[in-house]
């Protein structure tokens, strides 16, 4: 069952979509780059949850210090995977990779709502710089309103 959860999200993100991988005659199209990020995340994640699943003794007492995996957050994490995938074209990167961040921050057992909001905000940042300034690569700004919060958003932080 674990496996097929596992694979659940490949499937969404390479056969649904109208972003799937895009080749040029020369190089991968400006979609390419986040569809073999997700696929390598859900990969790696899928390999590492069925070997801590292997590695995991029946006969372990269950707590906070064990090595026991918790399946309930290895589900939410690749569906978070997956929901982020499909959320950025609608909602933009900007706004998509903040809630991503901080959902993680949140599952990885962080409480401290300052320490969660300025570490998404930074980590967006960085990688909107990164991405939009260095890189000069086009990023999904979302529909509608979101397009318009995006651009705002970029004209804020000196991007535009």
């Amino acid at each position: 069952m674990i496996i097929l959860l596992g694979l659940l999200p490949l499937f969404f993100l390479t056969v649904g979509g109208n972003s799937q991988l895009v080749v040029d005659s020369n190089k991968m199209g400006p979609y390419s780059w986040p569809r073999v990020m997700l696929i390598s995340l859900a990969t790696v994640g899928l390999f590492w949850g069925l070997s801590r699943l292997r590695n995991s003794s029946p006969n372990k007492i269950s707590g906070e210090d064990s090595d026991q995996i918790n399946t309930v957050k290895l589900v939410l994490g690749i569906l978070s995977i997956v929901i982020y995938g499909i959320a950025i074209d609608v909602i933009g990167f900007a706004m998509g990779t903040f809630l991503f961040l901080t959902f993680w921050f949140i599952l990885g057992g962080i409480r401290q709502p300052l320490v969660i909001i300025s570490n998404s905000a930074l980590g967006t940042g960085a990688l909107l710089y990164l991405f939009l300034k260095v890189a000069y690569l086009p990023l999904p700004r979302g529909v509608e309103i979101f397009d318009t919060v995006t651009v705002n958003l970029y004209r804020l932080l000196g991007i535009y």
